[in-house]
């Protein structure tokens, strides 16, 4: 009995040390400040981002967060002074930072953590690194509480910072030796009216090499080529007059081949209009009249105007509000005006930073009380009169599901039609419930919003 009292006992101390210090998450991540390789040179010093995801909602006394300790990895030292600052969720907080042995920064909080929140935390400091080489130098963070006693196990490392880099505790070091320059590299002025210049060079065969640094006019504009097998690269919406370019590979940011030899060029106006956008579409809700692209393929848009016409009033003209400058995959613009019974067409175009204008894309858009066209036709490549369009407003002041019955002249149902919430139309192309195109003749529509049903006559002509 006494052995399994003591056994108890210390199973209930394990759980409760498990308890106390087990309820705050971490995962974190560290960085070279300004790149995405977890890469650094020998012997050198390098500015260090640790970030860190911390998650205190669930969050248990003496797990008040008071100092935030990294242990670098043998060779790695820093100094007090090397600590440039923390940030919780992008706003600066305050602490200072003790050095222990070189190797151990440890970050005090002036105001320990005690809320229940779930935030970023992004220490950076410069560092030493050894001048031997490492292919996996592993760093160590952790969270101590106000009596200086650690919070849980060391941060797991992971996804903190929400960007494509490192995502892991830790750093390779690699040798101190530049890569060789950059050979080939050429500057080309566009010739169709575009003001871009493209840049060609012969890929670096130095298995180190990380990607090319692109510089326009010295200094003025750098250019981060992140693929060590790119040989080329296309500066778009450059200023007219005469410009310089070089080039440079590397291994990390701080350790770049010499320039290559300045290439000038002289960049013309932009006069080339832009491509117009893809794939618009145009479809009646009931939130108005959704007007839907995709981009245009060329790279120098800077907005999208949509342009609205009706029947015999001539050119489509812009519409109030229908510029759009965000920079998406994919566009939608509403036209919620009340839009009388007749036909309509929407048109969209694409907009350089020369003010140069894309031809127009367009769709017409018919507004009618009663299916149309009548007779249709399935067979026709144009869907103006290869399907038949049936609008709810053929029932006006009616709510309710929308659907469509369709039958043949002996009463059998052909196909059954059901609009999604929102829709306002349906469209049959001629096809029956099982994929087949139906015969020529008179079929027989039953259309219904709600409680409300309206039937008529269509005519198939194959």
């Amino acid at each position: 009995m006494k052995n399994i009292s003591i056994a108890l006992i210390l199973i209930g101390s394990l759980l409760l040390n498990a308890n106390s210090y087990g309820a705050v998450t971490s995962v974190g991540e560290i960085n070279v400040v300004g790149q995405k390789e977890g890469v650094v040179p020998a012997s050198s010093t390098v500015p260090l981002l640790v970030a860190l995801v911390i998650d205190r909602s669930l969050a248990e006394p003496g797990e008040e967060i008071k100092i935030i300790e990294i242990t670098m990895p043998r060779g790695f030292l820093t100094q007090s002074s090397y600590f440039r600052g923390i940030s919780r969720d992008g706003n600066q907080i305050v602490a200072r930072a003790v050095v222990s042995g070189g190797s151990v920064l440890r970050v005090e909080l002036a105001d320990a953590i005690v809320d229940f929140q779930n935030s970023l935390y992004e220490i950076t400091f410069e560092c030493q690194t050894p001048n031997t080489l490492i292919p996996e130098a592993v760093f160590r963070a952790r969270l101590r509480n106000l009596q200086d006693g650690p919070i849980g196990e060391f941060i797991r490392p992971g996804q903190a910072d929400g960007k494509l880099n490192n995502d892991d505790f830790t750093l390779q070091v690699i040798p101190n030796v530049p890569p060789d320059p950059v050979i080939g590299f050429t500057a080309e002025a566009d010739e169709t009216g575009e003001n871009d210049v493209t840049l060609r060079w012969q890929k670096s065969e130095d298995q180190d090499v990380n990607g090319y640094l692109i510089y326009r006019d010295k200094d003025d504009t750098t250019i981060d080529v992140e693929n060590r097998s790119s040989t080329t690269f296309r500066d778009v919406n450059v200023p007219l007059g005469n410009h310089t370019y070089q080039i440079t590979a590397y291994k990390t940011l701080f350790l770049q081949s010499e320039r290559s030899p300045i290439q000038m060029v002289n960049v013309s106006a932009d006069t080339a209009a832009p491509d117009p956008p893809t794939m618009l579409s145009v479809i009646t809700s009931s939130d108005g009249v959704e007007v839907l692209w995709k981009p245009s393929i060329s790279r120098d848009v800077v907005a999208y105007r949509v342009l609205f016409g009706s029947s015999g009033s001539g050119e489509p003209e812009p519409l109030p509000n229908g510029e759009i400058r965000e920079v998406k995959t994919e566009y939608r613009f509403i036209d919620d005006r009340p839009l009388s019974i007749g036909s309509f067409t929407y048109a969209v175009i694409a907009i350089d930073e020369a003010d140069n204008k894309s031809a127009p894309v367009q769709k017409k858009l018919r507004i009618f009380d009663k299916p149309y066209p009548n007779p249709f036709t399935p067979l026709s490549p144009d869907e103006d009169f290869n399907r038949v369009v049936f609008p709810a407003r053929t029932l006006e002041e009616a709510s309710g599901e929308f659907t469509v019955l369709i039958f043949d002249i002996d009463g059998m149902l052909v196909k059954t039609l059901t609009a999604l919430p929102g829709e306002t139309e349906l469209i049959w192309d001629g096809h029956d419930e099982s994929g087949e195109i139906v015969e020529s003749g008179v079929y027989v529509y039953q259309l219904q919003v709600g409680e409300s049903f309206k039937t008529g006559t269509l005519i198939v002509a194959k």
